[in-house]
């Protein structure tokens, strides 16, 4: 199997938990050559290995993949039980050029025809690194381990009312390794200073973190970042973040790359065709668009104010507007899982939809075959805006769930609707307002 997902996801303390009660083998790759690799698993397995028969040779640190991997099968019984050999961080085998593709495919082909249950997982914060499609049919299937979403993450954010935890997510976001840096008992404010703002703050640095280990010279990376920090942006708005880009052909290569690093989702408008052109691009995670919005321009430029102020006089004004480029995902995050309390049915496909003259925020089809369409308003809706006119307005433009017999209309909101807007959403059956209460699970939506 192959596990990919974001550095800090937690890809690691799952397989442990999920190996356990198994005769396993968990070995971390770290960035060494070759033979380093293979005598680290040559040295394990003699470890994890019962005393060695006669007819067995015994496993030493020049031995090759083919035999290493043999002698793993030979820990799995005939018809009995399994073996597991998890190669956790397995892009390090490819940077090192090891050539244990061939070997591995082979001994898992052996596996299925001698009835040996050998299990070999492979983790990596990109599945394109770790295996070739001919080996990855052979793993038997690819698990992505994402950030936690909104409604998970909020034992680990600081503590507050639904709508302040919202916007506490649409800082620190879902990856574990962070929320666990968090501390629950202060405000947003307080860990923004002490994690972030501080210059010995754990988490100053996060972003280079996550971003440097893999690239050679990631100047540009870091330009296409800060230009997606503000939100989600087309092929576009991207090309034109990165100053020494002359032609929109030559930001593929890194939105590829930063994509196969798990930084980046590639979505497309649920109405379009699969190889459709028009898609568009955000950071995947919540906590890292807020580091490159504001944390790397404080290091780079902003030292002259010290934390307190730069929070004060630049993040606090910008956090609302921060927020409401993060909330349509908490949003899709929340009919993708949580609907089921408001429609008795989570989407079993989900998304959002735009065209030249039209955007529908949230959209999709439930398990109960119903379509839905929404709108996002974190700051809320303007005065005299009627909530359905424009949506109504934009499903006229899209064929997206055309013919279905329910057709619901959303409203995702973060602070409540005025009183004639409420009145206008309830005179109708098949519109529905979605507040932060709904979101955060502390009330029906």
């Amino acid at each position: 199997m192959n596990v990919s997902g974001l550095r800090g996801v937690g890809k690691t303390a799952l397989l442990t938990r999920a190996v356990e009660g198994f005769d396993a083998l968990h070995l971390l790759r770290p960035p060494h050559p070759d033979p380093a690799h293979r005598q680290a698993l040559a040295a394990a397995l003699r470890r994890g290995s019962p005393p060695e028969s006669e007819s067995e040779a015994p496993v030493s640190a020049g031995t090759s993949w083919a035999d290493l991997f043999a002698t793993a099968l030979r820990r799995a019984e005939p018809g009995g039980a399994p073996y597991v050999l998890v190669l956790d961080d397995a892009h390090r085998l490819r940077q090192a050029r090891s050539r244990y593709q061939a070997p591995l495919r082979s001994v898992l082909e052996l596996a299925r025809a001698s009835g040996r249950a050998l299990h070999v997982v492979l983790l990596s914060h990109s599945p394109s690194s770790m295996a070739s499609p001919k080996l990855a049919d052979m793993l038997g299937g690819h698990v992505d381990v994402g950030p936690l979403p909104f409604r998970s993450a909020i034992p680990l954010l600081p503590r507050g009312h639904p709508r302040d935890l919202v916007q506490a997510y649409a800082v620190f976001g879902g990856i574990p390794r962070i929320l666990n840096m968090v501390d629950p008992s202060t405000t947003v404010g307080t860990n923004l200073r002490n994690l972030v703002f501080d210059a010995n703050g754990r988490l100053a640095e996060a972003g280079r973190d996550w971003l440097e280990p893999d690239l050679q010279i990631p100047a540009r990376y870091y330009a296409v970042l800060a230009t997606l920090s503000t939100g989600e942006a087309d092929w576009k708005t991207v090309h034109e973040g990165v100053a020494d880009l002359t032609t929109s052909g030559q930001v593929a290569p890194y939105l590829q790359r930063l994509h196969e690093l798990g930084l980046l989702d590639i979505r497309r408008s649920m109405d379009t065709k699969p190889r459709s052109r028009s898609r568009r691009y955000r950071i995947t995670d919540p906590f890292l668009a807020f580091w490159f919005r504001f944390v790397l321009p404080y290091l780079q430029n902003g030292r002259g104010l010290d934390a307190a102020e730069y929070l004060n006089e630049v993040v606090r004004p910008e956090l609302d507007a921060h927020t409401d480029g993060i909330f349509p995902a908490i949003c899709r995050d929340f009919m993708r899982l949580d609907a089921i309390e408001a429609f008795g049915a989570n989407a079993r496909e989900g998304g959002s939809l735009w065209g030249k003259d039209y955007r529908v925020d949230v959209a999709g089809i439930l398990s109960s075959g119903a379509a839905y369409y929404g709108d996002c308003f974190w700051a809320g809706l303007p005065s005299k805006s009627h909530p359905l006119e424009k949506l109504d307005a934009a499903i006229r433009e899209t064929r997206y769930g055309f013919g279905r017999e329910q057709r619901v209309r959303l409203i995702f909101t973060g602070r409540p609707l005025r009183r004639v807007q409420r009145r206008q959403v309830a005179r109708r059956l098949d519109a529905r307002v979605v507040d932060a209460d709904a979101l955060a699970g502390v009330d029906d939506a």
